[in-house]
């Protein structure tokens, strides 16, 4: 997933869960309006959407994590491909000196 659209999911979740009771609500009374539901279950599905919401942004803020770790593990395997490159010059620049004595 693209690093700012990650980004910005966890942002938004993050702002929705800053006044939980509000959403949870809202929620609810969307659930009894729309769909008739009665208001202990649309409280209680409010609850579990957020509780979802709350676990998602913990996955987002994992791959995160792990997407930062890996372009780390590409930069490291650049490098040592790049000294070993090196040394591989340095040693048959050695081998070069070592036939010239």
């Amino acid at each position: 997933m693209n690093s700012a659209l990650n980004l910005l999911l966890r942002l938004g979740i993050a702002t929705s869960m800053q006044d939980r009771e509000a959403v949870i609500d809202r929620i609810s009374s969307v659930l009894e309006e729309k769909m008739g539901t009665e208001p202990d279950t649309a409280q209680k599905v409010g609850e579990r959407i957020l509780t979802g919401l709350d676990g998602l942004k913990d996955q987002l803020s994992i791959e995160q994590i792990i997407s930062s770790l890996s372009r780390n593990d590409d930069a490291i395997e650049k490098r040592l491909d790049d000294l070993t490159e090196a040394v591989n010059r340095l040693n048959t620049n050695v081998e070069k000196l070592m036939k010239n004595k």
